[in-house]
């Protein structure tokens, strides 16, 4: 089994998945390992909110143990850090980091860590009530490990990460986002497990078909685009194919395509919304506000906070 490793867009750092590696590396040790008052040693407490979408954050410590648990909701593990099994009554699935787990409803279920690699989780949980009018939906989705390629991997996480991040916000729309954002999940969870029984999966004979199918998809998903590697191995070409044939049909080169449309987006959502300048940020894809704000001036010439400003006083006018 192919183990992917998670890379975070880090818009107007670098093309290189070597230094993507090593930034989520540092980032992982920082928040995880150097805050030992955040390790467990028990799993958390699942209390379902009543709009039935929960995402928590476990940090297991290496004392960490687990009875036997079912519930009944969905519940998908995506692996930030470590290694481990979890336990099905019939079978053991190994895990490690960068990957999605499974675990449909009513099913029981325990995790054992490597005894040198305890883990860290984003735990999200769906309340079956949401699947009342497809009930068939959730026997499509099998217990264990989710076949998934590096870019869909990244996605996982960006909506992992946008969930949690909602779920602290007070914004009106925050209920229904995160439905929608859990939905989109258990859509790629099915997509997933269609393509590995479809196998072997035809590819586009036609590269160019491929790639213009890409950039439509792009100019919507773009905050979920991870690495130029990632991207190329989606489509199942080389990087000196993809390399070529993107900028042969967007007229530009893959970083700075994702890097407008992030920008534009941002004009967007300065310009019709009301929300903070970080949270804008982040929805674009951008993992700190000093990178957000360098590439908003250098495509736009001023500051996003001068051009909410502007937008803001010509509106008046």
């Amino acid at each position: 089994m192919v183990i992917h490793h998670i890379i975070f867009l880090q818009i107007g750092q670098t093309e290189s998945a070597s230094l993507s590696v090593r930034l989520l590396s540092n980032f992982l040790n920082s928040t995880f390992v150097s805050d030992p008052s955040r390790l467990t040693d028990k799993p958390l407490d699942e209390v379902m909110p009543p709009w039935g979408v929960l995402v928590l954050e476990s940090h297991h410590s290496p004392q960490f143990t687990m009875d036997w648990r079912e519930h009944e909701f969905l519940k998908l593990l995506f692996v930030l850090r470590g290694r481990g099994v979890i336990e099905f009554p019939n079978r053991v699935t190994h895990f490690q980091h960068g990957e999605l787990v499974a675990v449909p409803p009513g099913t029981p279920n325990r995790i054992a860590d490597a005894p040198d690699a305890a883990s860290s989780l984003y735990i999200c949980c769906i309340d079956r009530r949401h699947f009342a009018f497809a009930s068939q939906t959730l026997d499509q989705i099998p217990a264990g490990v989710v076949p998934t390629s590096g870019y869909t991997a990244g996605r996982f996480a960006t909506q992992l990460r946008r969930i949690r991040h909602l779920q602290h916000s007070q914004q009106k729309s925050r209920n229904v986002a995160m439905i929608g954002a859990a939905y989109r999940m258990v859509e790629w969870v099915i997509d997933a497990v269609e393509a590995l029984e479809n196998q072997p999966k035809s590819l586009a004979n036609d590269d160019r078909e491929a790639m213009e199918d890409y950039l439509r998809r792009l100019a919507t998903e773009f905050y979920e685009a991870t690495t130029i590697d990632d991207a190329a191995k989606s489509l199942g070409m080389s990087r000196r194919t993809f390399t070529r044939l993107f900028q042969d049909i967007a007229g530009e080169t893959w970083l700075t395509h994702v890097r407008r449309l992030a920008v534009n987006h941002a004009k967007h959502q300065l310009a019709q919304t009301g929300l903070s300048i970080a949270s804008i940020a982040f929805e674009c894809g951008f993992n700190d506000l000093s990178t957000f704000y360098r590439q908003f001036k250098s495509q736009t010439g001023v500051s996003p906070k001068a051009y909410r400003r502007d937008v803001n006083a010509a509106a008046k006018k």
